[in-house]
């Protein structure tokens, strides 16, 4: 998916997110500050190093401002330079951020262990998943040991309605919400969904929501069977998703539902409040 056309709005479960906030405040917005993170935010759009020029290409900036912005990010510690190519990549600092992130969110680190376990009995990709506006992010994740298993290091985001993990947290979320979400869809996104007429679709929500689960079937270079089950709060309020991701020519989607599906259950049962 290509993020850097489409930024992501945040959960409304989530604090001082801009739509609690209204409309920006250009008295208090520093618009400098959002271009120094614009630059941060490239490096998960092109996970490569980067020179000045590319960033300045990337972002729409003057060569000369890119240069400032690297030079601040650089100087602070949030960018290494290669000696040899001098081009740009994020330091090891920015790690004490993402550190700073699961501190406030003990829950998944809790989790952790369950996902290992889950990882070791069934050899596939095991991830923590959480719903960003109208994205899914994974946020943890144990890759397979199968040579064919499927890759989503965290960080990977996907369109939530399209998603297994997005169906199940988005389960309990009004009629309306969906709706407006599914008409924001990307023709190629929307596409995943076939001919089905815009019930057909809140159906898949609401038998996610009875069912207490989602498969979907993706292209991944091989045919991907994805299946999600939700996290709650004490609420019974889907917070996260526990996804394990296939190939079909491992499991079909009855195989999973057979295999993997109580294995899935129970752990995502441990870990809810």
């Amino acid at each position: 998916m290509d993020t850097s056309q489409k930024r992501s709005k945040r959960s409304s479960a989530q604090a001082d997110s801009p739509e609690d906030q209204g409309d920006v405040d250009g008295r208090l917005f520093v618009g400098s500050m959002e271009k120094g993170m614009r630059v941060l935010e490239l490096f998960n759009e092109h996970p490569s190093t980067l020179s000045i020029g590319d960033i300045a290409q990337h972002t729409g900036m003057g060569r000369s401002a890119a240069q400032r912005f690297v030079y601040t990010l650089h100087r602070l510690g949030y960018l290494s330079k290669d000696s040899e190519s001098k081009k740009y990549l994020p330091s090891m600092k920015l790690l004490g951020l993402v550190r700073g992130i699961h501190r406030h969110h003990p829950q998944r680190e809790l989790a952790y262990p369950l996902l290992e376990k889950l990882a070791r009995e069934t050899r596939e990709t095991v991830s923590w998943v959480e719903l960003d506006g109208d994205e899914v992010v994974v946020l943890l994740n144990i890759p397979g040991s199968h040579i064919t298993a499927i890759n989503l290091p965290a960080g990977s985001r996907f369109p939530a309605l399209t998603s297994s993990s997005g169906q199940v947290l988005l389960s309990q979320a009004p009629q309306a919400q969906l709706l407006k979400m599914l008409d924001a869809l990307p023709p190629e996104m929307r596409a995943r969904f076939g001919s089905r007429s815009r019930s057909e679709v809140l159906s898949i929500f609401r038998k996610a929501a009875e069912d207490g689960h989602s498969f979907t079937e993706k292209n991944f270079g091989d045919d991907g069977v994805s299946v999600s089950v939700p996290v709650t709060d004490f609420s019974g309020r889907p917070i996260a998703a526990l996804n394990i991701s296939t190939v079909r020519s491992r499991y079909s989607i009855a195989q999973a539902r057979e295999l993997i599906l109580p294995r899935l259950e129970r752990a995502a049962r441990e870990a809810s409040i």
